[in-house]
């Protein structure tokens, strides 16, 4: 079978290296997404444990095409009775970027007559559209000359964990923590200190990984379950196998805040998430040295304010320069990767206390251009 995992924007190339990790083959990176293939427990393995990738589509497009109409010959072509009964409601979602003379309203109003048209043809029976609450939905992407087609089979994103029953006001996409913690290199043994921690999000991704759970623990509305090639028995065999694969490990995680309302926060997920027994919170100012005493770190995962939307933008660059100041100082030779859309700011502190930076990654991160820095102080 051919797949594809829709990916934040920036880390296609850590996606790609995750998916490789779950027995995927012919893994490729493309803008926003990662093409794999595999059988049909991979399906199962790619919801239940893909940390970077917002939703899973089987491939059953991906082509060139000169006009909309070609995109709805494309449609018509394929064969939709492998994937849904007749007493099931579809609908098509479709996103569009590059210039053409058709918008995606109308990508999706096309694609779903060629699916009902298709369908009609094979079963003789006319498929319902549910545009609210559909049982199979159709996800149509439009890039300039290619069109690609596949079949959700996660329903909402992965991102939405499930623990996060406190929503810090600069909370990071869980997606893009994760992605920062394998940035790190984050191993057993080594101290994990995250100075900004807000709603622990790093933290949590953190340990879970350490901790391979599964996605599976915190949420259970997979759309795979509609589909007709779903097999109830080897999903449940998947689960198990992962369950079974849980190392109850203890870890030295350190999450660090100035404010204790946040922290109270933190500490709601850090239950809701089944690690409050390896991560210890404290309260403190990430610009004051004091807040580290007796904290080890050996790895250093953070998300500090930007100053777009908090803060006094003009204070930033000096609480950077403080910050690694203090970094540098206390943890040598430790590894940092930080998030920031002041990214000027945190190259110019980097510079300031000699700090290697080892790569820089474009993101975006809520709506905002940003980059992943990863050093070695």
């Amino acid at each position: 079978m051919k797949y594809f995992a829709t990916v934040p924007l920036g880390i296609e190339g850590v996606a790609a290296e995750e998916v490789r990790e779950v027995g995927a083959s012919s893994v490729t990176s493309d803008v926003g997404k990662v093409f794999y293939e595999g059988d049909l427990r991979l399906m199962y393995l790619s919801n239940f444990m893909l940390r970077t990738v917002n939703r899973v589509f089987i491939l059953i497009l991906r082509e060139r095409f000169k006009d909309l109409n070609d995109i709805g010959r494309l449609a018509r072509s394929l064969t939709y009775s492998d994937f849904i009964k007749e007493n099931m409601s579809f609908a098509v979602r479709a996103e569009r970027y590059g210039e053409h003379d058709f918008t995606s309203i109308d990508v999706k109003r096309v694609v779903g007559a060629a699916v009902i048209e298709s369908y009609m043809g094979e079963k003789g029976h006319r498929l319902k559209v549910n545009l609210d609450n559909p049982d199979v939905e159709f996800f149509v992407l439009v890039r300039n000359d290619e069109v690609i087609m596949g079949i959700n089979t996660t329903g909402r994103s992965l991102h939405k964990r499930g623990y996060r029953v406190y929503n810090h006001p600069a909370a990071l996409k869980t997606t893009l923590a994760a992605a920062m913690v394998r940035l790190s290199q984050l191993k057993e043994g080594d101290a994990l200190l995250d100075p900004m921690c807000g709603g622990a999000t790093i933290l949590i991704e953190a340990v879970h990984k350490l901790r391979r759970y599964p996605l599976i623990m915190f949420r259970s509305d997979f759309t795979f379950r509609k589909l007709l090639i779903h097999d109830e028995w080897l999903e449940a065999e998947v689960a198990e196998e992962l369950l079974e694969k849980i190392l109850f490990t203890q870890h030295v995680v350190t999450g660090i805040d100035v404010s204790p309302k946040a922290l109270e926060g933190a500490m709601k997920n850090l239950r809701a998430g089944f690690v409050d027994d390896t991560i210890k919170l404290l309260v403190g100012d990430a610009a004051r040295t004091e807040s580290y005493e007796g904290v080890p770190a050996t790895v250093i995962v953070t998300n500090p304010p930007y100053g777009m939307r908090s803060h006094n933008i003009k204070k930033i660059p000096k609480f950077y320069k403080e910050f690694l100041r203090i970094l540098s100082d206390l943890y040598p030779g430790a590894t940092l990767v930080a998030i920031t859309a002041s990214h000027k700011a945190l190259e110019e502190a980097l510079n300031t206390v000699s700090a290697s930076v080892l790569r820089k990654l474009d993101v975006m991160h809520g709506g905002l251009n940003a980059v992943i820095f990863v050093a070695r102080i």
